[in-house]
């Protein structure tokens, strides 16, 4: 059996690595896609660590409503410029 300490900072050290590439990108979509990975791996840790509810609230508020807007966001910004 794996020891569960290490599938944390494995977890933990996913999640690192995606925020960076989330706020480092240049390509903003490829950059909302990583920061959606960052934040299904964030909810995964939770439910690992015993905390459902907050698992569950990551995964719908974050990994789901935020990056819908974000991603909305950033198609309507470019349909806009490339009209003008």
């Amino acid at each position: 059996m794996i020891d569960p300490t290490i599938i944390h900072v494995a977890l933990l050290a996913l999640v690192i690595v995606f925020g960076v590439l989330a706020v480092e990108l240049k390509r903003l979509d490829h950059a909302i896609i990583a920061f959606a990975v960052m934040n299904v791996i964030l909810g995964v840790l939770f439910y690992l660590l015993y905390a459902p509810w907050v698992a569950v609230f990551q995964w719908l508020i974050y990994a789901g409503a935020i990056v819908v807007l974000l991603l909305v966001t950033v198609s309507l910004t470019r349909q806009a410029r490339e009209s003008e």
